[in-house]
């Protein structure tokens, strides 16, 4: 019982931020704020480059705020693509409580707002961790150019139930994620990043979605890499450059 009613506590870890914050860390940025449904205000930060060649639409992970997730940007910027990046509710600057269906909804509500004044076939949807989940259930209901997943689990029920073997997660969980039936129903190309030392998502999530996800070398698996140190590697940046780059193109 207590594991059902509390199990929001045990799933998402937002790190709040008080209102009057300013992101002096990332001085280029701009901070929007989006209001999806009336009370409800949800914080972004929005990279942007000269002459970018495309936006990509980022969906960080569990725990901390864009204080923190959005030196990811940094990276993304410098292959000359813009980056918009938001906070769930419950996190940063953002209000509400963090639930899957207002992820889901907020994500469409941000992205639908991206797509009046950045075409579609410029935008890419990148999921980190938690995020591939909103990532991936965002790519069934829009038409980006591109998926991209880094650390991805197939679902948040077949990940918990490692945690409580003894209880049925299918049963108790109401967050769900499930990134292993939304993945077959993607049109756009998708490309999987996963560290075979994974400590948190283990790698073989990756590999049996990446068996899911359309079309075929949609998996690139960084040797010795763990949950939060992928860009440390040279084969992820180089792959996620190779994707970045070669995409304009194949967009055009």
């Amino acid at each position: 019982l207590i594991l059902y009613l509390l199990q929001d506590k045990f799933i998402f870890y937002p790190t709040k931020l008080v209102q009057d914050y300013t992101f002096d860390e990332f001085p280029t940025a701009e901070e929007l704020f989006f209001e999806p449904e009336p009370g409800i205000k949800i914080n972004a930060l929005h990279f942007k480059v000269d002459a970018p060649k495309g936006t990509i639409y980022y969906l960080h992970g569990n725990a901390r705020g864009l204080d923190s997730w959005g030196i990811e940007a940094d990276n993304l910027t410098k292959m000359d693509y813009n980056v918009l990046m938001m906070d769930y509710r419950g996190y940063g600057k953002s209000s509400g409580r963090a639930t899957e269906l207002n992820m889901h909804s907020d994500s469409l509500f941000i992205y639908n707002h991206l797509k009046t004044e950045v075409p579609e076939s410029n935008i890419i949807i990148y999921g980190r961790s938690l995020g591939s989940g909103v990532a991936t259930c965002l790519a069934t209901k829009v038409n980006p150019a591109y998926l991209i997943l880094e650390t991805p689990f197939m679902s948040i029920t077949s990940l918990a139930q490692k945690s409580i073997k003894i209880y049925p997660a299918f049963l108790l969980l109401k967050t769900q994620f499930r990134n292993d039936k939304n993945i077959v129903n993607i049109n756009c190309p998708v490309h999987i990043f996963h560290g075979t030392d994974d400590e948190l998502i283990p790698y073989v999530h990756a590999v049996e979605l990446a068996k899911l996800a359309p079309g075929k070398d949609n998996f690139t698996t960084i040797p010795g890499a763990t949950h939060n140190n992928l860009p440390l590697h040279d084969l992820f940046n180089e792959q996620l450059k190779s994707i970045l780059l070669q995409l304009p193109a194949a967009i055009k």
